[in-house]
């Protein structure tokens, strides 16, 4: 009986200088000491990580992102990507201009999904990176006379989101179509599209926004991310894609299209020739084109033109294919013309 008490007492006290051995450890501050070398070779060899996610719920095929931003950002000293979590990916650079060039000339896509980014500093944690805001530049157009100040452009851009920088490029100009701020703006947040703008004597107008270089949104709540033909919002809605409050009005640039550079020589077509009364038809017999004196005349002189070269390209194509001895002769066609306007022959009947 004796012995197992004895027993008893010695695995308590065991126990008790256990746990203290362990809160010791724990506590103590453990300094690890780096060795010159070391250190001289990390010096040697600096890197610039950058955090960041695509807003999108698609796979990301790595190999093929890898290939694709590294061909946008066409680094100067190479670069790595790695996947350290499932959408979420490791950017290292080996020269500071590179990072610099990714931080400061984005939002960068890939597959039209926007990049959300973060620097890591030293000494930092993963867990401690919050990647909710991308930055990009933001259009201002409407503002007053008089309301363009640097301040006032500041609370615009602290309005939307949060207010990075101005553009500084065209500094001191007296008037501009629209003004340019830097912005982080929410992700989980619609964007905004304009602005009532109370002036001083208390009157109000609207001020527009419009995204640079803005990526897949969606058109029913402004949503980055994601597209209306995917938003349970939108399919449930009975409103046609034509009245959602957000379109492409509001990606800033030119529109795409043809500039009418030719169009002094370009002469209507049948669907775009005015209508003429029947009387002036049947006086003439040729329904006249409504064109100007100086116009009529380069159209006559073209259309003369026009018709003068169908008739000698008729004639030489007849003496090419029939002989001095009135033989069929036959005549060399391209492989690919044959090909491209086979579907627009007819087919033989049977």
């Amino acid at each position: 009986m004796a012995e197992r008490q004895a027993e008893n007492v010695v695995a308590t006290i065991t126990a008790r200088w256990a746990d203290l051995a362990l809160e010791e450890e724990e506590v103590a501050p453990f300094a690890p000491q780096l060795d010159e070398s070391e250190g001289a070779a990390a010096g040697k060899a600096e890197r610039w990580m950058l955090l960041g996610r695509f807003l999108t719920n698609k796979l990301v095929k790595v190999e093929y992102m890898r290939q694709v931003m590294a061909a946008a950002w066409q680094p100067v000293t190479g670069m790595q990507v790695s996947e350290i979590k499932p959408r979420l990916f490791m950017f290292t650079f080996h020269h500071v201009t590179d990072i610099q060039r990714v931080l400061n000339d984005g939002p960068w896509p890939f597959e039209n999904a926007t990049l959300i980014c973060e620097q890591l500093v030293e000494g930092g944690f993963l867990d401690d990176v919050v990647l909710d805001t991308v930055q990009m530049w933001i259009q201002v157009h409407g503002l007053p006379m008089g309301y363009t100040s640097d301040k006032i452009l500041e609370q615009i851009g602290n309005y939307l989101g949060t207010f990075v920088k101005g553009d500084d490029r065209v500094a001191g100009a007296p008037w501009k179509v629209f003004y340019r701020i830097r912005l982080a703006i929410p992700v989980e947040k619609p964007m905004k599209r304009r602005l009532n703008f109370v002036k001083r004597d208390k009157s109000t107008c609207w001020v527009t926004f419009k995204y640079e270089r803005l990526h897949n949104f969606c058109f029913y709540y402004g949503k980055l991310g994601h597209l209306y033909k995917f938003c349970r919002m939108a399919r449930d809605s009975v409103l046609p894609v034509e009245e959602y409050p957000y379109s492409t009005e509001l990606r800033a640039g030119i529109k795409r299209g043809p500039r009418a550079v030719g169009e002094h020589w370009l002469l209507p077509t049948q669907e775009q020739q005015p209508r003429t009364s029947e009387a002036a038809a049947g006086q003439s017999g040729v329904a006249e084109l409504a064109l100007p004196n100086s116009s009529r005349e380069e159209a006559d002189y073209v259309m003369k033109a026009v018709a003068k070269r169908r008739k000698e390209g008729y004639a030489e194509e007849e003496g090419r294919r029939v002989g001095n001895n009135g033989d069929v002769t036959m005549t060399d066609l391209s492989k690919n013309l044959f090909m491209a306007g086979a579907g627009s022959q007819p087919h033989p009947s049977s």
